[in-house]
Formats: structure tokens, sequence, C-alpha cells
């Protein structure tokens, strides 16, 4: 019985203090980690848990959050390649904590926030990116809610239960029988909360650097893919891909919240009421994709959208041809200069 007692004492000290022997460096560097939270997305709480003690401990306010895809991610560059990398080194600038995550769908991004919420972070100053695709009809892919679907469910089961028919289109299959709820609550609610589940993956990518040092080996980039600008690489094949052709529909946007992304999109903007907000609409490599973007149903699309954000309480930016074609890796993500560049936009909007 003794020996129990221990144990018990042993994992209580571990779950209170464990998170104190971490900082927000450790589980984050200019954006999360892609590799470790989309195994396991509880990593994200391992990072929102360090930023609140980082805010607290040294009073921050003037910080910015950042919530959008792969975009605003800075794939596929490394991590010292992403906007707010660049944008850090200017006189002045804010603390920026980038959340964002690749394949991030709006209703994700209305997640995000909440979960922000719980953990007492404030997002007075927010960045949000969202993109054409983002607003043409679902059939049904990609789910509304990409990766926080679980999330969604324990958050706002209002909104959950409103797009959870769409969720099931896509294949995602809810908790229904007494067993299903009980292995949701367990894996999706209590095991999260405890420091060693949520520091696991922390602590292998620790003990792995530390033993690449010791043998005098790099420690491996983080980068997603390859940074070269679009015309160096051979898109033959990817320029016939279906949910290529899709993402560029001229199909008439549905702007109501019959849209999914609209519902979301409006959630998040209420969210942020009386906030500085600052929307952006992700931009196109046109010379890249022109058998798309000219199509004039294409540019009707935007303008409707365009006049659309422009009555919502928000800054709003659409970096539709604000940077230069040269500088796209691909269809809509940017070479290391690009980023820059975007860095350079946002700060002005920023100022």
């Amino acid at each position: 019985m003794k020996a129990v007692k221990y144990i018990i004492l042993f994992m209580l000290l571990i779950q209170f203090f464990l998170p104190s022997t971490f900082s927000v460096a450790d589980v984050y560097h200019n954006r999360m980690d892609y590799e470790l939270v989309k195994s396991n997305l509880h990593d994200i709480d391992a990072v929102l848990q360090q930023m609140k003690r980082e805010i607290k401990t040294h009073n921050l306010k003037d910080y910015v959050i950042v919530l959008g895809d792969s975009v605003l991610y800075g794939s596929p560059g490394d991590s010292n390649q992403v906007f707010n990398a660049f944008l850090q080194q200017y006189p002045d600038a804010p603390g920026i904590y980038n959340l964002s995550l690749p394949a991030m769908q709006l209703g994700d991004l209305y997640v995000m926030l909440l979960k922000l919420k719980e953990y007492g972070i404030s997002t007075d100053r927010l960045i949000f990116n969202m993109r054409y695709a983002s607003f043409i009809e679902r059939d049904p892919f990609p789910a509304a809610v990409f990766w926080l679907k679980e999330e969604l469910h324990r958050l706002d089961p209002a909104s959950y239960k409103h797009i959870l028919d769409h969720l099931i289109s896509t294949g995602y299959n809810p908790p229904n029988t007494l067993y299903e709820r009980y292995s949701y609550y367990l894996h999706e609610v209590l095991i999260p909360k405890i420091s060693l589940f949520r520091y696991q993956d922390t602590i292998k990518v620790k003990i792995k650097h530390k033993w690449l040092a010791l043998r005098g080996k790099p420690i491996p980039s983080d980068a997603l893919g390859d940074p070269r600008p679009w015309s160096d690489k051979d898109f033959t094949d990817f320029m016939g891909d279906e949910a290529l052709i899709k993402s560029f529909s001229d199909k008439p946007f549905d702007l109501t919240e019959n849209n999914p992304d609209i519902y979301f999109l409006n959630k998040i903007i209420a969210m942020q009421k009386g906030k500085q907000t600052l929307a952006l609409l992700t931009g196109t490599n046109h010379e890249m994709m022109k058998e798309y973007v000219h199509k004039p149903q294409y540019v009707d699309n935007l303008t409707a959208l365009d006049k659309y954000m422009s009555d919502q309480p928000v800054k709003y930016v659409n970096l539709e041809g604000r940077i230069s074609n040269a500088l796209f890796t691909d269809h809509t993500h940017f070479t290391p200069e690009g980023y820059e560049q975007l860095s350079e936009i946002i700060w002005n909007e920023l100022e």
C-alpha cells in the first residue's frame, strides 16, 4: 500500500511540475511542428500551455495570434522561412505566435479560437487566412473541419451538431455506442490532460536531437518540400490533378450560411467582435493558373467575396496579384523571398 502511495505521489508531481521543465522554444519554433501534430493533435495543447506560461511570466500584452493553412504556415520551406520569422526582424515588431497548420479549414480556425479562449490566451490581435477554394461547394471533400472535429465536439456541441451530417459524408464516424463514447472521453478529454502524455512527443524529439548532437550529426530540416520557384519544377502531372482543378471551379459561390465556410467565417468574425483582426485572402500564381483565373465567373466570385468581406467588421486584404508570380513555389505557396514579401505586406497592414 505504501508503494502505491509513492507511485501516486510521483505521478502527481510529474503532472504538476513536468510542464515547467519545458519552454515555448521546446515545442514551437516560428510555427508548430507539423510532423508531430499530424500524428497527435494533442501536441497542440503542449504549445498552447507553454504559450500561456510565457505570456503570463513575461506579462506580454502586444502579441499577435496567427491562424491559417499551409500558406501562413510557410510551406514548403523550413521554419526560418515562414512570414512571421521575417516580420519579427522589423524594429518594434510585436511578438507573433503562428498556430497555422497545413490543410486547416475555416472550421479548424474557429476551433483554434475556442481552444485559445479555453486557455485564456487573448486574440485581441489576430491574423487569419482563407483562400478561393475555401468557398467552393464541397462534394463532400474536403471536410469543413479537417483536423479538429473532436475538439469542436467538445468545445461547441451546437456547431458540431450543425455540421455533423457534412462530416459524416466525408467518412467521419461520430461516437455513438456506449463504448465509443467512453473511448472518446478517455482519449479526447481525460488522457490529453495528463502531462506525461501531452509532452511525450516533445520528450522523444529532445532525446533524438541530443543523440544526433552527441554523434555530430545535423538536426533534420523541418521543411515540408522543395522551396524552389515553380518555374524550376515540372508540374505536368500536377496540373491534371482533379483536386487542383476543382479548387479553381468557376461555379458561383454561395455566400450564405448554407455554405459551411461562411458559417464558420461568421463564427470567427463574431468571436472577434471589437478586436483587431486582419483577414487575408491567399493569392494565386496567375501565370501558372492562367487557364482558370481569368474566367469571368472566377473573377465574379472574387468580386462577390470582396464585397462580402467589405461588409464585415474586420480588416480584409485580398492578396491576388500582390506578390510576383516568380516568387511562388507552386499555384499558391511561396519561395522564401515570397514569404519575405508577404511579411512586408502584413507589416504595413499591422502598422
